[in-house]
This record gives structure tokens, C-alpha cells and sequence, in this order.
């Protein structure tokens, strides 16, 4: 490997680290505060510093360390917001009804979707049978959904998680179509993975020598996916059309666009979010 920048500080170092992991461009690190080096192969230079000095470029009012830190801030409360919201949903089906309740009349029964309740394949999703299973998914989703949050922007990738967790569920319900059950947020937790998948798949194809690379973050998400599914009581199914999901809907996203819309498009998207929650539930 050859040295690429020497003499970083901290911040910078982490910003170069940020743009070459989504080209796709493998890379090291040495050093110790404010005197880090970067290291790239050789063959990978010349794309490393197009994309570095793209990146700057394109963002030429880059904020201070305050303004990046509370951005960041914000992105991670949005991910807790969402797994407190399905901790709030347990606790309240708890207390009101028990989850066996809940599960019967609004978990993603085949036969009750095909048979037109496509109410189910969204309300599945925010009941879990269990303290174990909330928990898991609650950590998995403050985590992904955050990272969706900074590709696609807070209003987008809400809608394209309910979407990619509601159409896994549907795709389930078409395989099975009788005596069969899922609940839980995994089958979006999954989405939100699939989605990212296809953001960084997208990039590496942009920019990555050689082309293999492109498809690494698809072999790990399908790691992921292995790692993530067994248990007795695990849906593997639901799992993996959850990841399929995403990863059409999160390639639609790249083809459009690829970048966050405006602040307008955000609320309305989560307003539309909200709305079909709501519709849902209501039935």
C-alpha cells in the first residue's frame, strides 16, 4: 500500500476514511490524535483522490465540528425515536389486550392477507411476541434505520422501511398463503439493510477497481442474514424478502436520485409515513 495523506487530524482522517468506504476503495489507517496517515493500494490512488477531492467539491460549505456532531446527534435520535416507538406499542398491547390478542387480529396471517386484511403486512410489524424479541430488534433498528436516515434523509427512509418491512411481509404471505403467522419488526430491520446494501453497491459499481468489490456488500448483508436467522422460532422467509425489499426499493432510490430530497419531500413522506400507520391500525 502507498501513503495517500500523512499529518491528519483526527476529523479530517475520519471524513477521508467516510468517502473511501462508500467508493468502496479498502484503505488503513496509522497514526495516533492528529498525526494520522491513510493508506490506499497503489492501482486505488488516483480513484481515491478523485473521490476526495469530489467529495469537497461538492460540499464546499463544509460545517465546523459542532454543526457535524449535532447533524449526527439528530440522525441518532430519529433511530431511537423509531425503536421507542415499538417499545411504547409493546408495552400498551401488554397492558391492553396481551400480544396474543394483537397477534391474531393484526399479525401478518397468510391466509387473512390474501384474503384481503393487506392491513396486516404493516401492523405485523410493530408486534413482538416477547421482551427477547423487542429488544433485538429495538438495537438493530436504532442502528440501521440511522444509517438510512443519512443516505436517504429522515421522511424518505421512513416510508421506505414501512414499505420494504409491508411488502416482505406480503411476498411471505404469497408463499406460504395458509397456516402461517409472522409478527416483529425484523422483516424492515432487514429492508433497512437491503437498502443499504444497495446504496453501497451502487457506489462501489461508480468507482470500484476491480468490479468484484461492487458486490462484497451484498455477500455481507447475506452473512448478516444467515447470522441473524436461526433460532427455532426465527422467520427466515420474512427475513429474506424483507432484505429482498430493500433492496428494490433502495435501488429505485439510487436510479432517482441517490441523494436526500428537500426538506418539503421529507415531511411529506413522513406525514404520509404516519398516515398509513394509522390507516392500518384503524383498519
Amino acid at each position: 500500500m502507498i501513503e495517500l495523506f500523512d499529518n491528519l487530524s483526527e476529523a479530517n482522517a475520519n471524513i477521508c476514511l467516510l468517502i473511501l468506504a462508500a467508493s468502496g476503495i479498502a484503505y488503513q489507517v496509522t497514526g495516533h490524535p492528529d498525526e494520522w496517515t491513510v493508506w490506499v493500494h497503489a492501482e486505488d490512488s488516483e480513484t481515491a483522490i478523485a473521490e476526495i477531492e469530489k467529495y469537497f467539491q461538492e460540499n464546499q460549505d463544509i460545517p465546523d465540528g459542532n454543526e457535524i456532531w449535532s447533524g449526527f446527534s439528530r440522525k441518532i435520535h430519529i433511530g431511537v425515536g423509531a425503536a421507542t416507538a415499538l417499545l411504547a406499542g409493546h408495552v400498551f398491547m401488554v397492558h391492553h389486550g396481551g400480544i396474543t390478542f394483537y397477534s391474531e387480529k393484526f399479525g401478518a396471517s397468510a391466509s387473512a392477507i390474501l384474503n384481503g386484511e393487506i392491513y396486516r403486512t404493516v401492523t405485523a410489524l410493530m408486534i413482538h411476541a416477547d421482551a427477547v424479541h423487542l429488544t433485538g430488534n429495538m438495537a438493530a433498528l436504532a442502528l440501521l434505520f440511522t444509517v438510512v436516515c443519512s443516505v436517504q434523509g429522515f421522511g424518505v427512509a421512513c416510508f421506505c422501511l414501512l414499505a420494504s418491512g409491508a411488502l416482505g411481509n406480503y411476498v411471505t404471505a404469497l408463499l406460504y398463503r395458509t397456516s402461517h403467522l409472522s409478527i416483529g419488526s425484523s422483516t424492515a430491520v432487514f429492508g433497512a439493510l437491503g437498502m443499504l446494501i444497495s446504496h453501497q453497491t451502487f457506489n462501489s459499481f461508480r468507482v470500484a477497481k476491480p468490479r468484484f468489490r461492487a458486490w462484497l456488500p451484498l455477500g455481507g448483508g447475506l452473512c448478516l442474514l444467515g447470522l441473524f436467522s436461526e433460532g427455532a422460532h426465527t422467520d427466515i422467509l420474512a427475513h429474506l424478502f424483507g432484505l429482498g425489499s430493500g433492496m428494490v426499493i433502495g435501488s429505485i432510490f439510487e436510479l432517482s436520485s441517490g441523494k436526500p430530497p428537500g426538506p418539503l419531500f421529507q415531511y411529506l413522506f413522513f406525514s404520509l409515513t404516519l398516515a398509513v400507520l394509522l390507516l392500518a391500525w384503524l383498519r
